[in-house]
């Protein structure tokens, strides 16, 4: 590469990184993925809910107390998670009672009512009512208390003892240990830790290229708008200059992703004892991070399928920018590159969880899905590469080589023409000029 192009690089690279926007969304990373893991958790622990108050109608006479003996649940602080008071018939009638109980809800002396129908061991179907009845966490409670009541009931009826019956399940619950079979023997690997780590690496690629991407094409048209493009050409080729651009701003997403990936060592290495700081006391959520594997193997590949990911779509944008006249219609002329990114991305979800099949090797090898879905195989099947996986970064070398050769034809016209509307067509015409 020649000086000009160095040129370029310097200033698509350092002009962008000493902006406000990049230090504060690269500083802000580190945020995103703790509200990622766990940010359900944490918030759930400075957004405590109130004590919820109910009224019950119990029409069969044998729900009521055991029910508010088993959500005898508190609250962080201490609270009682639900108080139930026992309500009766308004003048012996439903209708006035129901009124009575809605009126209630209405003038917030209560959250809601509940009722219990008199057959309700043969219909196990309950009333419930509220003011709200978005908390599903608050139904589900509610339901596994009454499920939890009536299954004792049937139990007992059939001369079983609801204790020995649930001891005898508890004692035989089974716990899974997945082991990955590599050439070194067999290793414990968490499924659900492989695919979270998976899932939040692809969609860092796949965020970052179209970012990254767009920003290419908002650079052309801006330079084009502005004739600055006439001055730059007299003095780079065009090729030159696309290049240029491509490798500078490519070198802002590998400098955040370098940044990501000291993070995630971090995370795989005390994940676990930061989250507990922060009061997370899921076993599920603390087992999952714990098992989280980032290996450097994995940290190579999402580089450099992030940079042929990258130069690939953006090379596309690229050409868009060169051919419209206005960021208008560059937002048009992008959505099909945007699909194809969104596309990849739902793929990915399948070929994760089966990627030694037929199909995701051969859809892993289509230039346009290669970025996000092969490194998704590789992700999940690390410390085992999968087949295609070399083969793949041939491919991206090969189409990203073509495809760079067509889009610079199409650029160097295209960012000299102004005033006419864009055409693919024409497009097309010019990549038959020599």
């Amino acid at each position: 590469m020649s000086k000009k192009v160095f040129a370029v690089i310097s200033r698509e690279f350092v002009t962008r990184v000493r902006t406000k926007g990049f230090i504060i969304g690269t500083l802000l990373m580190p945020l995103m993925f703790v509200l990622f893991l766990g940010g359900i958790f944490i918030f759930a622990i400075f957004f405590q809910p109130s004590t919820k108050t109910y009224d019950v109608v119990d029409f069969s006479g044998i729900m009521y107390d055991e029910f508010t003996e088993i959500l005898n649940d508190t609250l962080g602080g201490g609270e009682p998670k639900y108080v139930f008071n026992k309500a009766e018939l308004k003048d012996g009638n439903l209708d006035s009672t129901l009124a009575y109980l809605q009126n209630r809800v209405n003038g917030k002396k209560i959250d809601g009512y509940l009722i219990f129908p008199k057959d309700i061991l043969d219909a196990k179907t309950v009333q419930y009512a509220a003011r709200n009845v978005s908390n599903f966490e608050e139904q589900n409670d509610i339901s596994r208390a009454l499920s939890r009541i009536v299954t004792n009931y049937k139990l007992s009826e059939s001369g079983v003892s609801p204790d020995s019956v649930r001891n005898i399940f508890n004692r035989g619950k089974v716990k899974l240990v997945s082991h990955q079979v590599t050439e070194e023997g067999a290793t414990e690997k968490s499924g659900a830790s492989s695919f979270v780590l998976t899932y939040i690496l692809v969609y860092m690629i796949f965020l970052m290229v179209m970012i990254y991407g767009q920003s290419v094409m908002r650079s052309v048209i801006e330079e084009k708008s502005q004739r600055i493009s006439e001055t730059i050409i007299s003095a780079i080729k065009p090729m030159e200059l696309l290049v240029g651009k491509l490798i500078g701003i490519c070198m802002l997403g590998i400098t955040q992703l370098v940044i990501v990936g000291l993070i995630f060592l971090v995370v795989a290495l005390y994940g676990q004892a930061i989250f507990i700081s922060f009061g997370v006391s899921s076993m599920d959520l603390l087992d999952v991070i714990n098992q989280i594997n980032f290996s450097l193997n994995i940290f190579i590949f999402m580089i450099l399928f992030f940079f042929f990911g990258f130069v690939f779509y953006a090379s596309i944008f690229a050409a868009v920018g060169a051919i419209v006249n206005t960021e208008e219609e560059g937002q048009q002329f992008q959505m099909p590159i945007i699909i194809l990114l969104i596309f990849s991305f739902f793929i990915m979800f399948t070929v994760a969880q089966n990627p030694d099949t037929a199909k995701a090797y051969w859809i892993s090898l289509i230039p346009f899905f290669t970025p996000i879905v092969m490194f998704a195989r590789i992700s999940v099947s690390d410390p085992v590469i999968p087949d295609g996986a070399y083969l793949s970064i041939l491919v991206m070398i090969v189409s990203t080589t073509l495809l760079l050769w067509l889009i610079s034809k199409i650029y160097r016209v295209g960012i000299l023409m102004y005033g006419k509307k864009p055409s693919l067509k024409e497009a097309i015409k010019w990549i038959k000029y020599k």
